[in-house]
């Protein structure tokens, strides 16, 4: 993310000196724009001259308050920033703070548009199948969540409001741009306290076994499937400390919970779950009866078997 306190610091580039290429988090929500904010009016509080907040910019978005020239002039700026910080090399994917890249419409095809003229062709679809809580059978909503129940039920609201915006209309705009995108996305279920390894086992096998349906029709050629996982590890930011400048700061970003991932991510407990091979019979639990009972699937399926899991940037 450009457009926080500390993107030109020693330590980021030299974190990155010796890693590919990150992603930019383009910013069209939180802070401050690069852009000087006369000329992205539409994107700014007059008053301040700060991003209109996640709710805000959704909400001047459905007004039709929001200019696409606005966008694509701040989005040309953030990715031409990263470029400033990396030596002149487009950023190696991209996606949106607070998801606002994938809103279906203006900001979908502006994003598109924008990352495209970068050099950027891979991007984040936040799509995720089968959210548990919208699982009336599913036993994993009868687990205790350590968080404010009411905060949490607007935050389920929103994430799912997210991916059904991602699952059509976002992947129409990108595909028509020539952008890419993992075969297969989780993470909205298991931000902050929901980030437990139940829930992460499971979620992986929704995502990847429809996925898996469509090898049943392509060749006996080897084929990657990618699911890309997103997490918020870290430490709580307090009012008044730098970053992106938030007024107020997102909730999210406040909270305890971004710890509760960083541990998690960092548990012997996790580390020994990549670790082993998959659980083929995970995935094929999650299968339609007649494809589960595919020789093709299981075959392909037990290639995998003695594999493990492995990270690596998108």
């Amino acid at each position: 993310m450009v457009t926080g306190s500390a993107w030109r610091s020693a330590e980021l580039r030299s974190f990155f000196a010796s890693r590919p290429t990150p992603g930019l988090h383009l910013n069209l929500t939180e802070g401050r724009p690069v852009c000087p904010p006369g000329q992205v009016p539409s994107l700014v509080n007059p008053d301040t001259g700060r991003f209109l907040g996640k709710l805000g910019f959704r909400a001047a978005l459905s007004a039709g308050q929001v200019s696409r020239s606005d966008i694509l002039a701040e989005a040309g700026a953030q990715f031409a920033r990263f470029a400033e910080l990396f030596d002149g090399r487009p950023a190696g994917h991209a996606d949106g703070h607070q998801h606002a890249h994938s809103l279906p419409g203006l900001a979908a095809s502006a994003f598109a548009e924008a990352a495209a003229a970068a050099g950027v062709h891979r991007v984040r679809v936040p799509a995720e199948c089968r959210l548990p809580w919208l699982d009336v059978g599913d036993e994993d909503n009868n687990k205790t969540v350590e968080t404010d129940g009411e905060a949490q039920s607007q935050r389920r609201r929103f994430l799912t409001d997210v991916s059904n915006d991602a699952a059509i209309a976002a992947k129409q705009e990108f595909a028509s741009a020539g952008l890419t995108w993992p075969g297969a996305f989780m993470g909205l279920s298991s931000m902050g306290a929901e980030m437990r390894l139940d829930r992460v086992a499971r979620q992986l096998a929704r995502q990847l076994s429809p996925a898996l349906i469509k090898l049943r029709s392509m060749s006996d050629e080897p084929a990657e499937l990618w699911c890309e996982w997103m997490v918020h590890p870290g430490e709580p930011c307090l009012p008044g400390e730098p970053g992106c400048g938030g007024d107020p700061v997102d909730e999210f970003a406040c909270s305890s919970e971004r710890r509760h991932e960083a541990d998690f991510l960092a548990s012997e407990e996790f580390a020994h779950f990549l670790m082993r091979p998959f659980d083929c019979e995970a995935f094929v639990a999650e299968l339609p009866s007649d494809i589960a009972a595919s020789e093709a699937v299981r075959l392909r399926l037990s290639s995998f078997h003695d594999m493990p899991l492995v990270t690596q940037p998108l």
